[in-house]
């Protein structure tokens, strides 16, 4: 998480400030549905709004990070932002470029990707540990 990993534990910007996400992988995967697809329709130099369709404030992320090992420990930094002059952020709805694609996000929500790194994370050490005996 990057505002978790920051040394000084100070952020700009608000804590409910509204971040659409999207993983590495599911870019991949709309950018290769769009190229692969046989859709006159969605062919021609479209532009597609990608996004996981669940964005969350800058505070949100970092308490879903609270999930893994690598953040239990850390505390939720200080957001510098001022409610009444920073932007509060844009939330977008890739619906539609979703279905012109017949393509849906491997992560739905940064949540569900969190859940699923830790739920992998302690697999990974369960079977090493059993290897180990």
């Amino acid at each position: 998480n990057y505002w978790l990993g920051r040394g000084n534990g100070q952020v700009a910007g608000r804590p409910d400030g509204m971040i659409n996400l999207l993983h590495y992988d599911d870019a991949a995967g709309a950018v290769l549905a769009a190229l692969t697809t046989d859709d006159v329709a969605v062919q021609g130099g479209r532009v597609f709004l990608i996004s996981d369709g669940n964005p969350l404030t800058r505070q949100q992320i970092c308490e879903s990070s609270f999930q893994s090992d690598m953040y239990r420990d850390t505390t939720l930094p200080t957001f510098l932002g001022d409610a009444m002059k920073d932007p509060m952020g844009k939330i977008y709805d890739g619906s539609a470029s979703n279905q012109a694609l017949q393509w849906e996000p491997r992560y739905p929500s940064f949540d569900d990707f969190m859940k699923a790194a830790v739920s992998s994370s302690s697999e990974t050490t369960t079977a090493g540990t059993a290897n180990s005996k």
